[in-house]
């Protein structure tokens, strides 16, 4: 087997992501293994291969941040293609002459995350920090959830 820290992981599965990371939290030895993440990140989207969630748009896009926070335990992030991606929704500039898609995932101020990538380091290489001091990925708001909403539980 491969020993701790000794994995680049690098994972673009087009919404199969969440499952895998969710069984990837799942086995401490796996996640000790991992010494860097790169993976692209799909809101409130699940792979043709797979069967749509039996859940709510809310609850699976909660599900999906749930398992961010969790990473957050882990890993640092690193970098993201965020700021490459970075497009306002403007529904009155954009399509003013037709009915606009909502974005399942938006800031307070209307940029959608909904796709990016994101690159993390084990925690276990960076200096040692307080947990209270990471910041947290909490400034999202789901159809139907406002921004002010409290956030599932950890």
């Amino acid at each position: 087997g491969y020993r701790p820290l000794s994995l680049h992981l690098k994972m673009d599965v087009e919404g199969s992501e969440w499952d895998t990371l969710q069984a990837l939290l799942e086995s401490d030895s796996d996640m000790g293994k991992i010494r860097t993440l790169d993976m692209e990140v799909h809101f409130g989207f699940h792979a043709a291969s797979s069967a749509a969630p039996e859940v709510s748009i809310d609850k699976q896009i909660a599900g999906e941040v749930t398992i961010l926070e969790k990473l957050r335990k882990r890993f640092r992030v690193v970098g993201t293609t965020l700021e490459t991606y970075r497009q306002g929704w403007w529904p009155e500039k954009d399509c003013p002459k037709q009915q606009c898609h909502e974005p399942v995932v938006h800031t307070s101020g209307g940029f959608s995350p909904q796709m990016f990538a994101v690159s993390y380091i084990n925690a276990a290489l960076v200096p040692s920090t307080s947990d209270d001091t990471m910041p947290r990925a909490h400034s999202m708001a789901w159809v139907g959830v406002p921004s002010s909403a409290p956030l599932p539980p950890v």
